[in-house]
């Protein structure tokens, strides 16, 4: 049986490399290890007694799937986020590990502003273009006396979100989720905190990037405006409005657009960081409401 599911797996491995899929290997052991319901890491071991009958033809219906482009983080219906485990489908954008160092960093600026008195431990946050949930999600388990809201534009997302909520029995009772277009919707000057990973691709851009993304992940979460800038310009207006004293926003941003970043910050804030991610590339800022 062994060899025979090693068999399968080989074939699998070829027709994505045939079809250009990159780290092959490592998609065909995600499948793999999905259909048999074992980490990863444990695969090997698993192979002969937990492999039933439909083990071929379910592993080649997600090739077939991958083959075609379809994100693996859609096929498998989950991904990985910091220590959670998030739904992933398509209408939410799936999370990456570019956000999570983003978080790591909102987290250490916000344990700095709590230990400084500049924002209570009991903060109030706002997840804005929160799609799978993953950042304030996030927040709420690093933070357990915070409460906060997951904000999106878009039903298809909030579905996931909220499913994703329901998930984490912990956070649940302290998170709400409310449709908006970015912080229309929310109160003036009731947060202590705003995280996001707004829209920042250029409009002109979106039909160049891999296929994965343009092709199956949602426009809405993409789509920039014709600058890439259009969203965070407004988040930052919007922002300075909803903030308290003293509170922060953190946002992600692409490569190549701090410049310009750097020139919609306007007077409502009294500092702002920015910083990179592992490869070096620039990811974030951190702006600090005027006391």
């Amino acid at each position: 049986m062994k060899q025979i599911i090693q068999q399968v797996i080989s074939q699998a491995r070829g027709r994505l490399e045939e079809a250009g899929v990159d780290d092959a290997a490592f998609n065909v052991n995600c499948m793999a290890a999905a259909i048999l319901g074992v980490d990863i890491g444990r695969l090997p071991l698993h192979w002969p007694e937990k492999a039933g009958a439909d083990f071929g033809g379910r592993l080649d219906e997600m090739v077939r799937r991958r083959c075609a482009h379809e994100p693996l983080q859609y096929i498998l219906r989950s991904w990985s986020f910091l220590d959670m485990t998030l739904v992933t489908r398509p209408g939410a954008l799936i999370p990456r590990s570019e956000t999570e160092e983003v978080f790591m960093a909102a987290a250490k600026a916000i344990e700095e502003s709590i230990s400084a008195g500049r924002i209570p431990q009991n903060f109030r946050f706002a997840d804005v273009g929160t799609g799978t949930g993953a950042l304030g999600l996030a927040m709420a388990r690093r933070f357990t006396e915070a409460t906060g809201v997951l904000i999106d534009i878009s039903e298809a997302a909030l579905e996931v979100a909220t499913e994703n909520l329901c998930t984490y029995k912990d956070v649940c009772k302290r998170i709400g989720v409310v449709r908006s277009n970015l912080l229309e919707a929310v109160q003036p000057t009731g947060l202590h905190v705003i995280i996001s990973n707004p829209p920042y691709v250029n409009r002109g851009d979106i039909a160049t990037l891999m296929p994965e993304v343009s092709e199956y992940e949602p426009l809405l979460a993409l789509d920039g405006g014709t600058s890439g800038l259009d969203l965070i310009e407004l988040l930052i207006v919007q922002a300075a409005e909803k903030l308290l004293p003293d509170g922060l926003l953190i946002f992600e941003h692409g490569h190549g657009q701090r410049a310009a970043i750097k020139e919609l910050i306007g007077n409502g804030w009294s500092s702002w960081h920015a910083g990179d991610d592992l490869s070096g590339r620039e990811r974030y800022f951190i702006l600090t409401r005027k006391g």
